[in-house]
C-alpha cells in the first residue's frame, strides 16, 4: 500500500500550489510507494466545515498531514485536538503564534471592504508580500498565485478572513504534540518568522528543522524541488 500524505493549502489557494511539488514527487508516486491526497479548505467557507473536511479525511485511517501557511496552522491545530488521527505532521512557512494584532486588524479592514466593495483581485503590492524578490519576475510563480486568487474570488477571500483569524496561539500546547513533526521555514518569509518557526521546534519533543534559502512565503511554487526533497527524506521516500 502506498503511503497516503495529506495535502493542505493556504489563504486563497487549491491543489495548484501544491501541483508542482507533486510533480517533483513523481518518483515515488509512480512506482506506487506514495499517494497525494488532498483537503480542499477552499470549498469550506466555516471553521466548522474545515474541521469536518479534516475528519472525513481521517476516516480513511490516521493522517500524514502537510499544510501551508494558514492550511499548517489549522494542520497543527487539528493534530493537537486529535492526536489519535494524526500519524505525522509537516507545517510549511506556518507558525503556531497565530496571527499578531496588526495581521488581525489588517484582516478587519479586507472584511469590512470587502463587505462594501468588489474585489479586483490580488495587488502586485501584495503579491510581492509573499514572494521572494527573486522569484517576483518568475512568470511560473505569480501567475499562479493570480489565478488561484481570481478564481476563488470574493467569496472565499471574505469567508477566509472571517472564519480563519481567529487562530489562538498554540505554542503553550506544543508539549503534547506525539506524532514525528517536520518544520518548514524560508530565511526572507515576510509573513511568518523565523525564530517563532525555531522556537516551535524547540518545545517540540519529536521535530525536525528545515530553512530554505533565498526563499520567500510562497515556498511550495518558489522552490517545490527542495520542499520534495524534504518531503521524501523525512518519510523515507528518497
Amino acid at each position: 500500500m502506498p503511503l497516503e500524505l495529506t495535502f493542505v493549502p493556504g489563504t486563497m489557494c487549491d491543489r495548484r500550489l501544491w501541483a508542482p511539488v507533486w510533480r517533483a514527487l513523481d518518483a515515488p508516486i509512480a512506482d506506487g510507494r506514495m499517494a497525494p491526497r488532498y483537503i480542499a479548505v477552499e470549498t469550506r467557507l466555516t471553521r466548522e466545515a474545515i474541521r469536518a473536511a479534516f475528519d472525513e479525511a481521517a476516516e480513511r485511517g490516521p493522517l500524514n498531514l502537510i499544510g501551508f501557511s494558514m492550511g499548517g496552522y489549522l494542520s497543527l491545530e487539528y493534530a493537537l485536538d486529535h492526536p489519535e488521527r494524526v500519524a505525522s505532521l509537516i507545517v510549511v512557512c506556518s507558525s503556531s503564534y497565530g496571527l499578531s494584532e496588526a495581521e488581525k486588524a489588517e484582516r478587519a479592514k479586507v472584511v469590512a471592504f470587502l463587505e462594501t466593495h468588489a474585489y479586483r483581485g490580488i495587488s502586485t503590492s501584495r503579491l510581492n508580500l509573499f514572494v521572494h524578490p527573486g522569484k517576483q519576475a518568475d512568470t511560473e510563480v505569480t501567475d499562479t498565485i493570480r489565478a488561484m486568487d481570481r478564481d476563488l474570488g470574493q467569496p472565499v477571500l471574505l469567508a477566509q478572513m472571517r472564519e480563519t483569524t481567529r487562530r489562538a496561539s498554540l505554542t503553550e500546547r506544543l508539549g503534547a504534540l506525539t506524532c514525528p513533526t517536520l518544520l518548514i521555514g524560508a530565511d526572507e518569509d515576510r509573513l511568518v518568522r523565523w525564530d517563532h518557526i525555531a522556537e516551535m521546534h524547540a518545545r517540540l519533543p519529536h521535530s525536525r528543522l528545515e530553512q530554505a534559502h533565498a526563499a520567500g512565503h510562497m515556498l511550495p511554487l518558489e522552490q517545490p524541488d527542495w520542499l520534495a526533497a524534504r518531503i521524501a527524506d523525512f518519510h523515507g521516500l528518497g
